[in-house]
């Protein structure tokens, strides 16, 4: 028999989108997409990859908290466990992993899910499936190159944030909330400093690092010396970063961070690139220092007077919706007083916490009660099963039959089921 050079893999063998290039397809995206051509699920295709490499599947488990975008060892072990299950190689380019040893972690991924509208509408008008790109998941990057907008944060029809991807059942490029599509958001104009980020990161992305990792110390010892004669504390001033965090890269091992690589390339007129590829025989500094022309805008704060807070009356107003016959949770005193909650904390910490012990009580009552009616309802149920002859009750059955307000009962389907076996009379 002879050997097969390419045998069939466990899972489909996709093509990763946009692979050496700037709009190079993110991770997270490739995996949503493997999950569809399965008709899977993203949470059933995550546990079932950890199950199939014999890893915990928690009870609470959400595959979206794992870490696609970054470099970490997590990120690299999924890498390697999709390029295996799908025979599809270099998968860790779809991350940040190829970086690990030039940018640190601070700073790097973004906290909310962003994306351009423009790049979704443009794959569904060419009749291809939407993916979402590396760079709308770093920090530093605001912007789509290619379109010149800024990234959208929000649905356009439901409004709501981080429903780009997070979510059990995900189809790319649309809200996993509503099911709107998400291409439909409208985008304001970017900033030409948010678009030579977007431009020195995607050109990053599509050139992979040529400096191994003994050879970054050499490398920041060379930036330094080429823009500050060697002084540390000079290079320091000149990119507003701090002369112990520079200090940190050159001594202690360190590495800067991803807006401090910015800076360099920024101040130093040179690309990431050729940064990463240690490409400084040619490097002119520039003579003069590097300014973006910003238009400043009038500051939002002109013409308000500042408030003078008397802190007596304040927690005496506090006080006072202790009493209330209906608890209030911190964040509705924060609105009826207008104040911050940390200056509630640090000013009148006693009724603050006051009101939150009370209002924790509370939900907690309001819990433990829902979960009694829970109880006695389903209870009644199965007994009126029973009495009609029928051998049993199935949860989902009982769950369509509760009352609204009960099916918002935390673990509704364990409480049904645990009321269910307490009045089985086998």
């Amino acid at each position: 028999m002879t050997n097969l050079n390419n045998p069939r893999s466990t899972l489909h063998a996709l093509v990763p989108m946009g692979q050496g290039m700037a709009d190079v397809e993110s991770l997270s995206s490739y995996f949503c997409r493997l999950a569809h051509s399965h008709g899977m699920t993203a949470r059933n295709l995550a546990a079932w990859t950890l199950d199939h490499y014999e890893q915990p599947v928690p009870d609470d488990f959400k595959w979206f908290r794992r870490s696609f975008a970054g470099m970490s060892m997590e990120t690299e072990q999924w890498a390697a466990w999709l390029a295996e299950l799908t025979g599809v190689a270099n998968l860790d380019h779809l991350t940040l992993a190829p970086w690990r040893h030039l940018i640190s972690n601070p700073s790097l991924t973004s906290v909310s899910d962003r994306w351009c509208p423009c790049c979704l509408s443009e794959d569904r008008e060419r009749e291809q499936f939407p993916y979402l790109r590396l760079t709308w998941d770093l920090a530093p990057v605001a912007a789509c190159l290619r379109h010149k907008v800024e990234l959208v944060s929000k649905c356009p029809h439901c409004g709501k944030s981080n429903v780009r991807n997070r979510a059990s059942t995900v189809v790319i490029g649309y809200c996993t909330s509503c099911g709107g599509f998400l291409g439909n958001a409208k985008a304001a104009p970017a900033t030409p400093q948010a678009l030579w980020v977007a431009r020195q990161v995607g050109l990053m992305l599509a050139t992979l690092p040529r400096i191994a990792s003994d050879g970054v110390a050499t490398l920041l010892e060379t930036i330094i010396e080429r823009m500050a004669q060697g002084n540390v504390a000079a290079f320091a001033q000149q990119l507003g970063l701090s002369k112990s965090g520079v200090w940190h890269w050159v001594r202690k091992g360190g590495l800067p961070t991803l807006p401090a690589w910015l800076g360099i390339a920024l101040h130093g007129r040179i690309g990431l690139e050729r940064l990463f590829a240690g490409e400084l025989s040619n490097w002119q500094l520039p003579t003069e220092p590097v300014q973006f022309s910003m238009s400043l805008s009038a500051s939002p704060r002109k013409g308000i007077q500042s408030r003078k807070l008397i802190w007596e009356d304040l927690r005496q107003q506090l006080r006072a919706m202790l009493v209330e016959e209906a608890p209030i949770s911190l964040a509705d005193a924060c609105l009826r007083t207008g104040l911050d909650h940390k200056l509630l904390y640090l000013r009148a910490n006693t009724e603050a916490r006051a009101i939150v012990d009370r209002y924790q009580r509370h939900q907690a009552a309001s819990r433990e009660a829902k979960e009694i009616r829970l109880q006695a309802q389903v209870g009644e149920l199965i007994r009126e099963r029973f009495d009609a002859g029928f051998e049993g009750m199935s949860a989902r059955e009982v769950w369509q039959t509760l009352d609204s307000d009960l099916k918002t009962v935390r673990h509704t389907y364990r409480q049904v089921a645990k009321a269910i076996a307490a009045n089985d009379p086998k």
